[in-house]
């Protein structure tokens, strides 16, 4: 009998935890980051993780959020002694299957440019590339404090934030809320709105910068960015203006998702963020909007 015949899939439970850190054990160099928000994550939303177990043992794991009429699929994880018997792609088919009962318009994912493997088993199911972003990191530690050249209102009203997100000129097909993207709608700058900060440069009203804190998202306390329109003077003086209103932040980081070949990645580079992981956006549409 074929493996996938042997499978049980089911809600994922709190009482997990051990088997779900013993699956990742190995996953990213020992760093995946799945067994730091299972408890807080399943606790928001038990429904939303699912696991597949052989014989009472999980072996593959999935989770997913929905925001508006869309889906977010992440953390697909396969136990490495199971890998190549068709249980990514079995767990892939179900999450497709319930997405479809719930009627979601579009369902995407990242993962890095050079994981093929995964790239592969998505695009056999009918995703495809819909935007490339490069991962970029500055240490709060090498920004200096002293270099606020630029006044700056902040903004944390979420209505308020609101407001400047819907009539700014916001013109990216997709906007990330932590590490998911999601297009510009009223659920997702609703959802940007509740879960961040904006800076506004007084010298010029058309830029911006929002500040989200990943604690938000229940993971770690880092700073992340999105902008448009600011030059790399305005958002260097953002970023002290930042260290000065939280001295505690000197340990974290500040991190910004920004798309390939963007002026807001020249920016960036200019500034001394590091660059890491490529990334990719796949996407499929279930249903015609």
């Amino acid at each position: 009998m074929s493996i996938i015949n042997k499978l049980k899939i089911r809600s994922g439970l709190i009482s997990d935890f051990e088997q779900i850190s013993e699956l990742c054990k190995n996953i990213w160099n020992g760093h995946d980051f799945l067994p730091d928000v299972w408890i807080n994550w399943i606790s928001k939303d038990a429904d939303s993780f699912y696991v597949a177990e052989l014989d009472n043992k999980i072996i593959g794991v999935y989770h997913y959020c929905i925001l508006g009429s869309d889906s977010w699929l992440e953390t697909l994880r396969v136990d490495e002694k199971y890998r190549r018997q068709g249980i990514a792609q079995y767990l892939v088919s179900d999450y497709i299957k319930r997405m479809q009962k719930l009627t979601i318009h579009n369902i995407r994912l990242v993962t890095s440019v050079k994981n093929t493997a995964s790239i592969n088993l998505f695009t056999n199911n009918n995703f495809v590339e819909v935007l490339n972003s490069q991962y970029c990191s500055i240490e709060f530690e090498n920004i200096s404090s002293d270099d606020v050249s630029v006044e700056f209102s902040l903004v944390d009203d979420s209505q308020k934030i609101y407001s400047l997100l819907v009539n700014s000129r916001i013109n990216d097909s997709l906007i990330p809320l932590w590490w998911r993207w999601w297009e510009p709608t009223h659920p997702t700058l609703s959802e940007l709105s509740k879960n961040s900060f904006i800076l506004l440069p007084e010298s010029n009203y058309s830029s911006f910068i929002v500040i989200q804190r990943s604690k938000n998202f229940g993971y770690k306390d880092d700073y992340q960015i999105f902008f448009s329109e600011m030059s790399d003077i305005i958002l260097n003086s953002a970023l002290s203006f930042i260290k000065n209103i939280d001295p505690s932040i000197t340990n974290r980081k500040i991190f910004c998702i920004p798309k390939i070949n963007s002026s807001q990645l020249q920016i960036l580079k200019d500034m001394g963020f590091k660059q890491s992981t490529s990334l990719v956006i796949l996407e499929r549409r279930l249903t015609s909007t």
